[in-house]
């Protein structure tokens, strides 16, 4: 499976830090005849989408549903991946996944009775990944391949077509974006060596960094319409870690799954349920169960929080 997920440096204080009660987790049930499912997403319906692997074609195979109850689809050839999917079951991703290369994957968004719709940007297919899309509407951001300078570079999207790229401020090389909500408010992140998360709308743009002097890079994945944030960041031993992060207090919540030493946090819904991905399995997590879907088991490491 290829993700864009850049690498980032930053250094900031903590000014307080403490343990809340112990988080929740959901697993995630493996699709059937797998040998690796992986959740993206997860709508404020609780329904899921990601990808698995074919125990019998070794082929990624894009999926969606509640939990243990999963339709199977394909895009294209070289394997696929459903990225986003919104209240009404709209589903953003990318096909030839299996190949690693951004500027060979085309984007696509999956309608709710099956039709495959190719992203496309002044008429012509667009090459990168469609990923996070709005609960509401059919807002979707993601990363384009830049075949005149070569380069990733951030977009949204809306109805199957690019619509814009974000105006990031801060000098930069590449970027990305994970996910848009319904207010128009985008995540994603932005390489000018090192890697930095941004959020923001129209032309305001905020950096973002996880607060931690280990810290080699921070990417926001995921939004809700609350404005909650989720993101990961990678460490010195380059060991990836994610977090939850509330903007109007400044206060990251790491996510943390007991044994694993790779968390990626990439989708969080209304109810504050996030679609997270580990050397473990995949899971739901949750500060609290009754955000979660039925079935969750308390983790057994405390919820740490960090305020700015």
């Amino acid at each position: 499976m290829h993700n864009v997920r850049m690498l980032l440096l930053a250094s900031l204080s903590m000014a307080a830090a403490s343990s809340a009660p112990a988080a929740v987790l959901v697993p995630v049930p493996s699709v059937p005849n797998s040998t690796l499912t992986t959740v993206f997403a997860i709508n404020d319906k609780d329904v899921i989408a990601g990808s698995y692997i074919g125990s019998s074609d070794g082929i990624e195979h894009s999926f969606f549903g509640p939990l243990g109850n999963y339709t199977s689809f394909d895009v294209g050839t070289g394997g696929s991946e459903a990225r986003g999917i919104n209240n009404k079951g709209l589903i953003a991703g990318y096909s030839n996944s299996q190949n690693g290369n951004t500027a060979t994957e085309p984007a696509f968004e999956r309608k709710q009775d099956g039709t495959i719709v190719n992203v496309t940007m002044s008429g012509q297919q667009l090459y990168g990944q469609a990923q996070g899309i709005a609960a509401k509407g059919t807002k979707f951001a993601g990363t384009r391949w830049d075949s005149v300078d070569h380069e990733a570079v951030a977009f949204v999207g809306r109805a199957g077509m690019w619509r814009r790229d974000p105006r990031i401020s801060y000098e930069h090389q590449a970027s990305t974006a994970g996910a848009i909500n319904s207010s128009g408010v985008v995540v994603g992140s932005y390489f000018q060596p090192p890697t930095h998360g941004f959020i923001g709308s129209g032309n305001h743009i905020t950096s973002v960094d996880y607060p931690s002097s280990d810290n080699q890079g921070t990417t926001l994945e995921g939004i809700n319409d609350g404005g909650l944030v989720v993101g990961q960041w990678l460490d010195s031993n380059g060991n990836t870690h994610s977090f939850l992060l509330d903007p109007s207090t400044d206060t990251f919540t790491d996510i943390l799954v007991s044994g694993a030493s790779n968390v990626y946090a990439w989708s969080i819904n209304a109810h504050g349920a996030v679609a997270v991905s580990s050397d473990t399995g995949s899971y739901i997590w949750c500060v609290r169960k009754k955000e979660c879907p039925s079935g969750g088991a308390d983790t057994a490491a405390p919820a740490h929080t960090i305020r700015r």
